[in-house]
C-alpha cells in the first residue's frame, strides 16, 4: 500500500485558501534569468505568477500542492518571516523521501507523470553518456483553487 500523501491536518488549515508566488526571476536550475534582480531580501517583490497553494486537480477532483520553486516563493497576506516558516513546513511534508520515486533507467525506458498533482526534479547525471529526452506538454488547463 503506497504511503499516504495527505498533508497534516495543521498544515491543511495554515494553507487553505492561501496563495503564492512563483519565482519569475530564475531559471529550473535556480539560476537568476538575465535582465532580472534577485528579491531574496524582498521577498513580497519577487515577480511571478500568483497560484493557489492548494489546487483542484481538474479530473479527480482531488486536492494536490501547487508549488513553484522554493526560493523567491512568497505566501501573499503573511509576514515575510511566517510566510518562510509555513513554505518550509509545506516543502519539508512534499519532498519527504517516503513519497520520492527514484527511476533505475535502462535504455527503452519511458516516464511520464502528471504536472497537475506530482513534483520532479532530476539528479545529476554522468555527461560522458548519451541522453536523449523528448519533451511534450499538454497546454490550456486554468489552475482551480482547492
Amino acid at each position: 500500500m503506497p504511503p499516504t500523501r495527505r498533508c497534516p491536518t495543521e498544515l491543511k488549515r495554515a494553507i487553505e485558501g492561501k496563495t503564492c508566488i512563483h519565482d519569475l526571476s530564475r531559471n529550473s536550475a535556480g539560476e537568476l534569468r538575465k535582465g532580472f534582480q534577485t528579491h531574496a531580501r524582498r521577498p513580497r517583490r519577487t515577480p511571478g505568477a500568483v497560484h493557489p497553494l492548494v489546487r483542484l486537480h481538474p479530473v479527480t477532483k482531488r486536492k494536490a500542492l501547487f508549488l513553484g520553486r522554493r526560493p523567491g516563493a512568497y505566501i501573499h497576506g503573511l509576514a515575510v518571516e511566517e510566510s518562510e516558516k509555513l513554505l518550509d513546513a509545506v516543502w519539508a511534508h512534499a519532498t519527504q523521501e517516503r513519497f520520492a520515486w527514484y527511476q533505475k533507467w535502462r535504455v527503452g525506458d519511458l516516464v511520464m507523470w502528471d504536472n497537475r498533482c506530482v513534483m520532479h526534479r532530476r539528479d545529476a547525471f554522468d555527461e560522458s553518456l548519451r541522453r536523449l529526452m523528448h519533451r511534450t506538454q499538454i497546454v490550456g488547463e486554468p489552475v482551480l483553487a482547492g
